[in-house]
C-alpha cells in the first residue's frame, strides 16, 4: 500500500514538466524554449513548426515515462521497488533536460542562420535599477517558528520535531531574500514594462516562501494533535498534513502560471528594434554561466524560480552537489530503503536486556525496568507515525496508538506481537513476521 502511495503522489509530475515546457513554447520576454528571437519571428512558419514539434515531443515524453512508472507500480517488485522509483524519477530529470536542450539547439541554429542574434554588448548596456518594493516583514517568519515551535511546551518527547520545523520556517525568511537575484527583469528600453515584470516576480516570489513558512507551522501542529488523538483523530491530522503540503505545491504552481502569464502579456509588443539577448549565458537554455557576473544567485529568465551560476565556484559546488543527490545518493537510498523492506530482524534477549533491531538501529530494553509484558495477535487501529519509518513491512519509531503514544519496531504483516510497558511507563511494540519469536522471547522474560 505504501509503495503504491509513493508512486500515485508522484506519477503527476512528468504532467507538471509537460505543461511547463509546453508553456515554454510561447513567448515570454521574447524568450521561447529559452531562445530569444525579434518580434517578427513570431509569426515565421519554421519558428512554429519547431516550436510545435517540441510540444509534441513533450507530449509523447510525459506519455511515456508515466506508462513506465505505472508499469513499475503495478509490478511492485518488494525488493526493488525503492530502487526502481528513484531510477525513474532521475530518467523523468535526464529525459525532460535532454528533450529541451535538443530543441533549443535546433532553434538556435535557425536563430544564428537568419541573422536574428542581438550582439552581447547591446544587452549589456540595459541598467534599469531595480525597483524598490514591499517585502514581507521578517516578523511574518518569526510569528510562524514560534507558533510551530510552541507544541514542545506540551509534547517534550518530540522536541526535536517540533524545533526542526520552527527553524524551516525561519529559514524561508532567508530564502525569501537570498535565494532571489535582486536585479530588474529588462526586456528592452521600456523602462515601465520592466519595473511592472519586477515587481509580479518578486511578489509573487516573498508568497511562495511565507506560504511554505506557515505550512512547516501547521505540519507542526499536525505533528502534536496525532499524538494526542488516536484512532480515527490522529489520521484526520495526517491526512490534513498531505493535504496542506499538496495544497502548497498547487498554489506555487498557479502563481508560476500567473507570472508566466503576466510575462507573456506585458511583453507581447516588445522585440521591435533593441531587445535584450543574454542566449550566449544559458547551456542548453537550462544552465546559468556568466563569467562576467560575480553573483552565485541568478534568476530563470522566465517564471518565478531562481538558479545558480556555473561560472562561479560556489555555483559549481551547489549543482555537484545536486547531480550527486539525484544520480548517486537517491538510487543508493533506493537500494537502502529495499533492504529496510525485509522487516524487522528476531528479536533477542542477550546480558539481561531485550533487544529489537532493524537496519542499525536497535532499542535495546533491560529485563530489570520492564514492567509488564504481553503477547498480541492484533495491532491497534489506526495508528498514526510521528516519527520514524513507516513501510508495508515494517513499522519503527514513534506511533500514536489508541493505547498512547508507543514506540515501534514491528513487522505490522503477520503476529504476534510483543507489548512491553517499562517502568518510566514507556510502551513498545515489537516483533511479527514470518520469523517471529515472540513467544519464545515472552518465556525468556518471564523467567
Amino acid at each position: 500500500m505504501n509503495a503504491l502511495i509513493m508512486w500515485g503522489v508522484t506519477l503527476w509530475v512528468p504532467v507538471l514538466l509537460c505543461v511547463l515546457n509546453i508553456n515554454e513554447a510561447k513567448f515570454k520576454k521574447n524568450i521561447a524554449v529559452g531562445v530569444t528571437f525579434p518580434r517578427a519571428a513570431r509569426e515565421d512558419a519554421e519558428v512554429l513548426g519547431l516550436l510545435k514539434g517540441f510540444e509534441r515531443e513533450q507530449i509523447c515524453l510525459c506519455l511515456a515515462v508515466m506508462a513506465l512508472g505505472a508499469l513499475c507500480m503495478w509490478l511492485g517488485w518488494p525488493e526493488l521497488n525503492f530502487l526502481a522509483y528513484f531510477l525513474w524519477i532521475d530518467l523523468v530529470i535526464v529525459a525532460q533536460f535532454v528533450s529541451y536542450a535538443r530543441w533549443n539547439g535546433k532553434l538556435k541554429r535557425l536563430k544564428r542562420a537568419r541573422g536574428w542574434t542581438v550582439p552581447a554588448v547591446r544587452a549589456a548596456s540595459v541598467t534599469v535599477p531595480a525597483v524598490p518594493a514591499k517585502r514581507p516583514s521578517l516578523w511574518w517568519f518569526a510569528a510562524a517558528a514560534a507558533v510551530g515551535l510552541a507544541p514542545a511546551a506540551f509534547d517534550r518527547g518530540l522536541w526535536y520535531a517540533y524545533l526542526l520545523d520552527a527553524v524551516m520556517a525561519f529559514a524561508c525568511y532567508f530564502g525569501s531574500r537570498y535565494l532571489y537575484r535582486n536585479r530588474a527583469e529588462a526586456v528592452d528600453e521600456n523602462d515601465a514594462v520592466t519595473q511592472a515584470l519586477t515587481r509580479v516576480r518578486r511578489r509573487a516570489w516573498d508568497r511562495v516562501w511565507l506560504l511554505c513558512a506557515w505550512m512547516m507551522t501547521v505540519v507542526s501542529v499536525c505533528i502534536f494533535l496525532s499524538t494526542r488523538l488516536s484512532g480515527l483523530g490522529g489520521t484526520v491530522a495526517c491526512l490534513l498534513t498531505v493535504g496542506l503540503g499538496l495544497g502548497v505545491c498547487a498554489v506555487a504552481i498557479i502563481l508560476e502560471f500567473r507570472v508566466r502569464r503576466v510575462q507573456e502579456k506585458l511583453t507581447a509588443a516588445s522585440g521591435d528594434g533593441f531587445y535584450v539577448d543574454e542566449d550566449d549565458k544559458w547551456l542548453w537554455g537550462q544552465l546559468y554561466y556568466d563569467p562576467n557576473d560575480s553573483q552565485v544567485i541568478g534568476n530563470n529568465r522566465t517564471g518565478v524560480n531562481s538558479t545558480v551560476n556555473l561560472a562561479r565556484p560556489g555555483g559549481k559546488v551547489l549543482m555537484a552537489f545536486v547531480l550527486v543527490l539525484l544520480f548517486v545518493a537517491m538510487p543508493v537510498m533506493g537500494v537502502c530503503f529495499d533492504s529496510m523492506g525485509t522487516g524487522p530482524e528476531p528479536l533477542a534477549v542477550e546480558d539481561g536486556a531485550l533487544v529489537a533491531a532493524s537496519w542499525g538501529k536497535d532499542y535495546v530494553l533491560s529485563l530489570e525496568d520492564i514492567e509488564s509484558a504481553e503477547v498480541i495477535d492484533a495491532l491497534p487501529r489506526n495508528m498514526v507515525r510521528t516519527w520514524g519509518t513507516g513501510m508495508d513491512s515494517l513499522l519503527k519509531g514513534r506511533f500514536g496508538t489508541e493505547w498512547g503514544n508507543a514506540t515501534l519496531c514491528l513487522d505490522p504483516r503477520s503476529g504476534p506481537w510483543l507489548k512491553v510497558t517499562m517502568a518510566d511507563g514507556k510502551l513498545y511494540l515489537l516483533g511479527g513476521g514470518e520469523m517471529s519469536n515472540v513467544v519464545d522471547i515472552m518465556q525468556k522474560i518471564e523467567k
